[in-house]
Parts: C-alpha cells; sequence; structure tokens
C-alpha cells in the first residue's frame, strides 16, 4: 500500500563548501565521503560488490594492512575527523536569512543577504520489509540549484527553485540493518544567477517527502477531477487516471473510483477493467454522477475526495487520494464568472517570504497570510511570479480564496516546458485556481520571438487543463496573443491609447488587470525618510528610480499609481475584471525607492509581519460592504504643538465627521460610487482624542479614534492561537506590542524586546516590519516598530504548556502561556 511520510526531520546543515564531491567517478557509487555512511554510521563507506571485494582483499594482502578499505582506490574524499561545522535542522530551512547582512551595492533586489553554498545531509533507515516497493523522494521546492547523491550515487541536478521535483531511489537504498544506514546529501547554490528580481532566499524550504508504493500505481500527480456539467441537481465529472507499470510484465488489474462529499459519505462510485503494458503508462477516463453537489465557492469553499484504488488478483494494491471542487470557472468580455455567477477580482500579487522564517514558512504560516488578506476583503490571490508551495494552494481551497497560478518563466526551451508541466500537473486538481498565467513582463514580450514562444506555452497549458482559461501578465496590452490579456498598469499607461479605446478596437478581446498600484508606504510612518529606508503612508516623494519629486496633496509619486487613481480607473473600466494590487504582504528585497539602508519592500497593504497599514483600510473600504471608517495618522505629535497636520479617513459610508477633543470639525460626504472615499482635513495639532464618525443616511454606523498616550509602560502579547498542535511544525503568530499605563499602543516606540520561551515550544522567528531594520529575524531579541513586533512559536514534539516572556528595560515584562495539544479536535 502507498504511503507519504514527511521527510523534514533530522538534517544536518553546512553552510558553505565542504570539499570536493564529484558528479561522476570511475565506479557508479564510489563517490562515499558525504554523500555515504561515516564514522559511526552503520556499514562500509559504500557497498560494495564481490569484484570489488577481491580487489581489496587482493591490496590488504599486497601492502599488508588488513584494514585498507577499497575507499582509498576510488577517492573517499572526506576524512571521518572533518566533518565539522555541520548543525542540526528541520525543515523548511532558509540559510540565507541566518547570514548578516551585506550593504554592498547591487544587493538590493535581494534584500541585501548574500548569495551562497548550502549542503543538507540526512543519515535514515529503510526496514527490510520495504524491499520490493518503489520508493521515491520528493522536494516541494529547493532553492536554487540543487544537487542530490543518495548513498555514493549522485542522482541528479534541479535548477529552478520553484518547481517540484522527485526521483527514484529505490535500487540506491540499503534495506534493512544488516545492509545498514542510508546518507542522502543535498547541495543549494544561490551563486549562478537569480530566478528572480526579489527575495529568493536558499535552501531546502519546502517539505520533503519519502513516497513508497507497488510497482503498479497511480503515477505521481496521476489524477485529473473535472466538472464537466451540472445545475442544482446533478454534476458529471470525470476522472482521468494515469497509471504506471513498473513491472516487466503486462498488468491486469481495476480501478475503482468513489467520490467522498465533504462529510467525508460516499456519494458516487465507478469501476473499470485496465491492462496496461510492463515497463509503461496508461490514462484511463472514468465518469461519474454526484447528485445535490455542494459547491465550490468563495463564501462556501465545500471540497469533494476522489478516492482511487487499483485492484489486482482481488488485492488492492495502491489507494491514491485526490481533493477536488465541484465548480465551473469561465473568463467573458465582462469579466469573471465562478458556477455562473460575476465575481470582481479583488486580487493581491504577493511573493512567497515573511517575517521570521524568509522563505521557509511552515504550513500554518500559509494559513495566517491568507486569512489575513481575506479579512481585507480581498478574494484573489496573483502568485508572483512563480507556483506556490502545495500547502498555500490547500489554504486558499479551505479558506476560499481565488489564485492565479504563475509560471516562472515564459520560455519555450525544454527546460522552461518541463518547469510549466510541473506546475500544471501538480496544481490543477486545486478548485481555487481560476487562471493560469504563463509568465510576467517578460523584456521580449511583444516579439516575433516571444510570440511564438507564448504560443506554445498556451498550447501546452490547454492540453493539459483545458478546463481554465489562460494569460501572461505583461506590461501592456498590445503585442499578444492570448485567451485573456493581462495588462499590468493600465491606470498609469500614457500615450495616445487608454485601455478602454483599445478594448474598443478590438471587440473579440478580454482583458484582466494583472498588476495595480504599486504604491509605496511604511506602517504608522507619515513622512519619508531616506536615511532610514522608510516610505510615508500619505504617498512618497519618491519615484521607483529614487528621483525626489513634487506631489500633490492626496497623491504620491512612489510606486506607479495611488489605491485612490486605481480604484477610480476601474470604475471606469469595469470590462477589465477588477484589480491585483501589487502587493498584499511586503517582500524581502526590490527594496526601492531607497535600497540601502532598506532592506524590504514598501508596497505591501500588509507589512511583512501582516500588520496592516493605513491603506489596508482603504481596499477594506472598497471590497467590503460592513461599515469601515479609518483615522489616520497617530495622535502623538509633540513637536507640532499648534501647527497643521493632516488628517485622512477613508470609509464606505456617505458622510464622516471629525471631532478633536469633543469639538467637531465638520462634516465631509464621501462619494463611493464615483471612488471618492478619502477625505482629508487640516488640522491644528493638540494631544487629545482625535475622533472620527461615519455615518449613513445619517445614522452613526462606526466609529474610530486616536488618542494621544503616555510614555511606554509595558509589554503586551497576544497570540493569534492559543493552542497549538504538537507536531513540531504548528506555529502561533504572538504580537508585541508596547503600552502605556493606561493600556493604549505607543504608536511611536521603538523599544528592543528580549524573548525567552520555555516548555514545549521554541522561538522560530522574529519581526517587526520595519523596512531600514537590520536585527536579525533569528535571534532572541528585537525591537518594536511603531509600537509592535512579531514573535512566531513553534511547537515541539510533546504535548504542554508553552510559556513565553519578553521583557524591555525599564518596562513591566509580558507572560504569555500558550498550551501544545497531540490532538485539537476535542
Amino acid at each position: 500500500m502507498r504511503t507519504r511520510e514527511n521527510f523534514d526531520r533530522n538534517w544536518m546543515f553546512h553552510v558553505g563548501e565542504v570539499g570536493k564531491i564529484v558528479k561522476t567517478v570511475k565506479k557508479a557509487g564510489m563517490i562515499a565521503g558525504l554523500t555515504n555512511a561515516l564514522g559511526e554510521e552503520r556499514h562500509e563507506p559504500f557497498a560494495i560488490g564481490e569484484a570489488a571485494r577481491i580487489t581489496q582483499n587482493v591490496a590488504r594482502e599486497l601492502l599488508g594492512d588488513p584494514n585498507f578499505e577499497i575507499a582509498q582506490i576510488y577517492g573517499s574524499d572526506t576524512p571521518k575527523d572533518k566533518i565539522t561545522g555541520w548543525v542540526g535542522v528541520n525543515l523548511p530551512h532558509d540559510w540565507r536569512l541566518e547570514q548578516p547582512y551585506n550593504p554592498e551595492r547591487g544587493g538590493a533586489f535581494q534584500g541585501y543577504l548574500p548569495n551562497g553554498v548550502g549542503y543538507y545531509r540526512k543519515v535514515f533507515q529503510i526496514p527490510q520489509e520495504d524491499e520490493g516497493k518503489k520508493i521515491i523522494i520528493e522536494f516541494d521546492g529547493v532553492m536554487r540549484n540543487s544537487s542530490v547523491w543518495v548513498n555514493g550515487c549522485f542522482v541528479g541536478d534541479h535548477l529552478s527553485g520553484y518547481t517540484s521535483f522527485h526521483y527514484d531511489i529505490t535500487d540506491l537504498l540499503k534495506y534493512g540493518d544488516e545492509e545498514g544506514d542510508n546518507v542522502i546529501l543535498v547541495r543549494t547554490d544561490t551563486t549562478g544567477g537569480d530566478e528572480g528580481w526579489w527575495y529568493e532566499g536558499g535552501g531546502i524550504y519546502r517539505h520533503v517527502w519519502l513516497t513508497k508504493h507497488d510497482y503498479l500505481h497511480v503515477d505521481r500527480w496521476g489524477t485529473f477531477v473535472r466538472t464537466e456539467r451540472m445545475d442544482n441537481e446533478r454534476a458529471a465529472i470525470t476522472v482521468e487516471t494515469t497509471v504506471s507499470n513498473e513491472y516487466p510484465q503486462p498488468m491486469k488489474y481495476g480501478i475503482r473510483t468513489s467520490i467522498l462529499n465533504p462529510d467525508g459519505e460516499l456519494v458516487a462510485v465507478t469501476e473499470s477493467d485496465c491492462e496496461t503494458p510492463g515497463i509503461d503508462k496508461q490514462t484511463v477516463l472514468q465518469s461519474v454522477q454526484v447528485t445535490n453537489p455542494l459547491l465550490w465557492s468563495l463564501d462556501m469553499p465545500h471540497l469533494y475526495e476522489a478516492i482511487t484504488e487499483l485492484i489486482h488478483d482481488g488485492q488492492i494494491v495502491d489507494t491514491y487520494r485526490t481533493v477536488f471542487g465541484i465548480r465551473t470557472v469561465e473568463y467573458r468580455q465582462n469579466g469573471l464568472y465562478l458556477n455562473g455567477k460575476y465575481v470582481q477580482v479583488k486580487g493581491t500579487c504577493n511573493h512567497q517570504d515573511f517575517a521570521g522564517v524568509g522563505i521557509a514558512l511552515p504550513d500554518s504560516v500559509h494559513e495566517y497570510k491568507i486569512k489575513r488578506l481575506l479579512e481585507m476583503g480581498c478574494n484573489a490571490y496573483r502568485c508572483a511570479h512563480h507556483a506556490p508551495a502545495p500547502e498555500l494552494l490547500d489554504a486558499c481551497d479551505r479558506l476560499g480564496m481565488l489564485v492565479m497560478n504563475e509560471n516562472r518563466i515564459s520560455e519555450s526551451t525544454e527546460i522552461k516546458l518541463d518547469d510549466l508541466k510541473s506546475m500544471l500537473y501538480r496544481d490543477r486538481n486545486h478548485p481555487s485556481i481560476f487562471m493560469w498565467s504563463l509568465g510576467n513582463e517578460e523584456k521580449i514580450s511583444g516579439s516575433y520571438q516571444a510570440n511564438r514562444m507564448l504560443k506554445r506555452l498556451q498550447d501546452l497549458t490547454k492540453r493539459i487543463d483545458s478546463t481554465r482559461p489562460v494569460t501572461a501578465a505583461n506590461l501592456s496590452q498590445q503585442g499578444m496573443d492570448i485567451e485573456v490579456n493581462g495588462v499590468n498598469y493600465a491606470e498609469s499607461i500614457k500615450g495616445s491609447q487608454t485601455i478602454g479605446e483599445w478594448f474598443q478596437s478590438h471587440p473579440e478581446a478580454k482583458v484582466l488587470n494583472t498588476e495595480n498600484v504599486s504604491f509605496f508606504s511604511a506602517r504608522g510612518v507619515y513622512e519619508d525618510d531616506p536615511e532610514g529606508g522608510r516610505c510615508s503612508s500619505y504617498g512618497s516623494r519618491y519615484t521607483m528610480l529614487g528621483k525626489e519629486v513634487d506631489v500633490g496633496n492626496l497623491g504620491g509619486a512612489g510606486g506607479t499609481s495611488t489605491p485612490e487613481r486605481s480604484w477610480r480607473y476601474f470604475l471606469n473600466n469595469r470590462f477589465s475584471g477588477g484589480l491585483f494590487v501589487w502587493t498584499g504582504f511586503d517582500y524581502r528585497g526590490e527594496t526601492t525607492p531607497f535600497q540601502w539602508p532598506s532592506v524590504l519592500s514598501h508596497f505591501g497593504i500588509l507589512d511583512y509581519c501582516g500588520f496592516a497599514k493605513d491603506s489596508y483600510y482603504f481596499y477594506q473600504s472598497i471590497w467590503k460592504d460592513e461599515p469601515i471608517v479609518h483615522l489616520m495618522p497617530h495622535w502623538n505629535w509633540p513637536d507640532r504643538l499648534g501647527q497643521q497636520v493632516e488628517v485622512r479617513v477613508y470609509t464606505n459610508c456617505s458622510e464622516v465627521e471629525l471631532v478633536l477633543n469633543g469639538q467637531s470639525l465638520g462634516k465631509k460626504q464621501a462619494e463611493t460610487e464615483a471612488g471618492e472615499i478619502t477625505l482629508s482635513w487640516q488640522v491644528a495639532y493638540e494631544p487629545g482624542l482625535l475622533e472620527a464618525i461615519a455615518y449613513r443616511d445619517g445614522v452613526m454606523v462606526a466609529a474610530e479614534r486616536k488618542e494621544t498616550t503616555m510614555e511606554a509602560y509595558s509589554v503586551h502579547l497576544e497570540a493569534n492561537r492559543s493552542e497549538l498542535l504538537a507536531d513540531g511544525q504548528d506555529v502561533s503568530m504572538v504580537t508585541v506590542s508596547v503600552r502605556d499605563q493606561s493600556g493604549r499602543v505607543v504608536p511611536v516606540a521603538g523599544n528592543l524586546i528580549r524573548f525567552h520561551v520555555a516548555g514545549e515550544g521554541k522561538l522560530l522567528g522574529l519581526g517587526n516590519g520595519d523596512p531600514g531594520c537590520h536585527e536579525s529575524d533569528k535571534g532572541d531579541t528585537r525591537s518594536v516598530f511603531n509600537g509592535y513586533a512579531l514573535a512566531l512559536i513553534q511547537s515541539l514534539d510533546e504535548a504542554g504548556e508553552i510559556r513565553i516572556e519578553a521583557s524591555s528595560e525599564g518596562l513591566v515584562p509580558a507572560v504569555l502561556t500558550l498550551q501544545s495539544r497531540k490532538d485539537l479536535t476535542n
């Protein structure tokens, strides 16, 4: 029977080169050294056959040395006493995050964390009873150029840091105690040139799996469940199954596919008899009907499961499970339709890294990020510019978030086609994916060469998955022949032809905004601070290239457009589907406009820790129906007594009154249908209480207040989850704040906090969202930035209490207790 074992635990890691390790040798399996058993690890440096054993015995007799090993003939290049500098790690792991920042010129795109080489080594056992099974090692993602050895044999290279890959290691393994320990060595190298222009990390940063199954089995990513037709009473489902027969002889077998509803109840079953030649594959189509289907939608993301069983001689030899959703997607000339209903795309573009962990996100951190976007009113996630971790897609499936899944590079070389196939086959069962993007902002876009390559990519994509539309995200709407024209920054395109004019002259075209806004801001910052590497939340004076220019009252030169301008553009061009804002979260690298000392981007609606910037509430006001009113800036300005301070309010209500210390400063109307939802006042500063009171039809429906605080007094801790699964992987996100004696967050606080974690948990990482902060994400201290920091607390393997202490000189410390449990269902 098939098993899939998580292979993340008990690796050793070494940063930097470890000596000469070759990929080609005179004798297969004779590399030895770190690629095979050493020291106290069980068995010989490599398994030697009878011919080599005779050679070894002859050499011992000639040399008069009964301890001589044949490894010395073929080059065991790592003496047992030279294995130093290795540390124990569990995966996922981003080793670049542990390096010090390097401000040398040219490091801005990678966040000033240096490139390099890192090695991973793991010793493991395979039980004797597994001999006779196929055993596959699967890597969900390794950054970047990776090389793999198993038991002295070089297995292969993989170049892309974003696509999943696997190796069949069945014949390389040692089985049982008598044969000994197995060794896998993985070299990761980020020095050969970056795939992207943002921080990409380094190391085995996604999960690794050891899969075991019969020689007759469902192929890797070998099922595709698609909805052919549906109504309220019935859904017609096609299940496409590719079976691999790795026996040398033909095999007769049955395929039984069972469909389970979201409650785990059997709702349909079908069986087929098959025969596949030896060392061959076969694809089988089966049809089933599901009555009264529960559809996957944004509000109710129902998930079904297909269980595929291969039956040979009356025995089940393989079981393969596929989670899917019953739903249809269609992109028409006026936008996206899900299950036949129009959906305005309320999207954000996102890279994959996060505070405290870099690109090595635990599963619960993926889920945390998606939940923060949903709370904003976002309903679509663009994977910029690469295939994501499978666990992010799982979270989007469960929580009801649409996904545009994006290919890294739109070239039709064989290696890039293989990367595209990997993304398509791996991800095509996820109901959250509504569109494939074949690439983004390629410099050759629109050329004859690019159009030829794009056509081949599109044809391949539609052959593998004909159920979803295809786009390519490019800088302009011209020069492409593709199903859906992806347009970046159409609100900012200058020239004689607007997107509306272009659309009118292309009556058959379908258009989707694939990238918008690119607005600079740092959380809680209200003046540009180039020395500190931070941009104003009012709108920066600095352009993408770092040039300072004059700006108007409600706009900034920073980035490409303001949120207000982009929203008005969509309202005037609704055929363009919606918006994909660049970006949902800040990310490491691409530190425009300042470069050093900035190490993070400024584009996020949320900062690097997932804390909301002011613009978060702008998007809430356009994407949510519930009453929203947000007031900015904070009200701690002791050096501006009597001076004018600009006060802004974001709202989806019709009218807002501003009140300072009980005195009304007047009401202003918001034109929500026209997109004019940002209100502004000039207020002479005086300390106290500033309030924004929002009305609909003359009735107060929402209010927000900003109050002048006293000096910092205490540290406060608040967890998003008080209970964790005791699996060594689960994470609670603990918000750290500095407060005054009345319990109010001090919005300008920058105190250094020291952390101590005891019990059945550990401190996984730290962050504060400050683009100019150079403190380590992996230490035990972190400064709060404008009042806040984030601590990621990870469970250990045993259940019990986790005690977190946070202290700062001169402040009352905080203690928070979490509980780690073996089962969270009770």
